[in-house]
């Protein structure tokens, strides 16, 4: 199959493409280049054999030279920062929003099925902050108990304590984060789309992303930036929580065995959602997430505590997955500790270019 990727030279675009590549598809990846380290990805494209377009999603002429035959796409691009979003609101709305409709356009033009990545932020942080949760020795919990007796009337759809934020939570009302909104901008006229023109779409709202290749900093990438500062014994910050938010972590291999399974399905959907993540079986906070590092390495690096909140910040948040273990039989297979164990193996194989990068 002849597959485009925008954002293709990213973290995960970048390896989505190598491992299509290597089932045989013919891949073809579009990319800005904005973000720094991917142009560090092209060499590793064009030796697997992947075709890269410098374009901008943004742009309906960067389409035009696209590679003619394209069946499927795949978009990955993506302004990823929450941080950020605060700083170039417009940015956020242009790349994550519009640069989509572009893509949908392309897809809609060339009757390609459509895969969209989009995110867990599409979902209301004022909704989420009234879900009952009590605080353990290095993580906050949602508390079932109080849950428990909330009367049926007065509980938030879409959430089990024990499983985690499903497909039918709220969002609508209350802030969700600049980069939140352009997602779900994106988010809804992907769903539009796939009706309007009996277009095959998935939509997937993945939670925490991590794995090798990831050029990750303080803003964003948090686990593989936790690591590389653990290695090199960096300084590093709990920013509110005392460090003991909690969010879900899936590693890059079980994103791509996702792709690959709705690939395989794709007739089936038109619009459909999908949450995508660790859930809670991968669930980690920063605390804990610093004690494996520990383990792992043998030493640990200075760690500050700042009480001040970030804008649509989250004490907890982790994925019920149950709907699309339910409908395609996905499920994520690398746990916490391989998962990290393979991103250390990385961060020593590279470890010269990484030092320069980051010391």
């Amino acid at each position: 199959m002849h597959i485009l990727i925008t954002g293709g030279a990213g973290f995960v675009g970048s390896e989505l493409a190598v491992r299509l590549s290597e089932k045989n598809h013919q891949v073809v990846v579009m990319d800005n280049l904005v973000r720094r380290g991917s142009e560090s990805n092209l060499e590793k494209l064009v030796r697997h054999g992947v075709t890269f377009v410098h374009g901008d999603v943004r742009s309906a002429e960067d389409f035009e030279n696209l590679p003619p035959g394209i069946e499927f796409v795949c978009d990955t691009s993506a302004q990823p920062s929450v941080v950020s979003g605060y700083t170039n609101p417009v940015y956020d709305i242009t790349n994550n929003s519009v640069g989509v409709i572009r893509v949908l356009e392309f897809a809609r033009q060339h009757h390609c099925p459509m895969i969209f990545f989009s995110s867990n932020r599409v979902y209301v942080v004022d909704r989420l902050l009234e879900l009952p949760r009590r605080e353990a020795a290095t993580r906050i919990e949602w508390d079932p108990d109080a849950w428990n007796k909330i009367p049926l009337e007065l509980r938030q759809r879409g959430f089990d304590p024990a499983h985690g934020v499903n497909e039918e939570f709220a969002v609508d009302g209350g802030q969700r984060s600049i980069y939140g909104l352009s997602k779900l901008m994106a988010d809804a006229a992907c769903q539009e789309y796939a009706k309007a023109f009996d277009m095959p779409i998935v939509v997937n709202r993945f939670g925490v992303i991590a794995g090798t290749g990831q050029f990750a900093k303080l803003d964003q990438g948090w686990v593989v930036w936790w690591a590389i500062a653990h290695y090199f014994k960096l300084p590093l910050k709990y920013i509110g929580w005392n460090g003991k938010q909690v969010r879900d972590i899936i590693f890059l291999e079980d994103v791509c065995s996702l792709v690959e399974l709705q690939m395989a399905q794709i007739e089936r959907f038109r619009g459909d959602i999908f949450n995508v993540g660790g859930g809670a079986a991968n669930s980690l906070s920063l605390r804990e997430g610093s004690e494996l590092l520990e383990r792992k390495l043998g030493h640990g690096t200075s760690i500050t505590t700042e009480d001040t909140l970030r804008k649509a910040d989250l004490p907890i948040y982790y994925t019920d997955n149950r709907k699309i273990a339910r409908e395609i039989n996905w499920h994520a297979q690398t746990s916490i500790d391989a998962g990290f164990a393979r991103i250390l193996d990385w961060i020593s194989a590279n470890e010269a270019a990484l030092r320069k990068r980051y010391l």
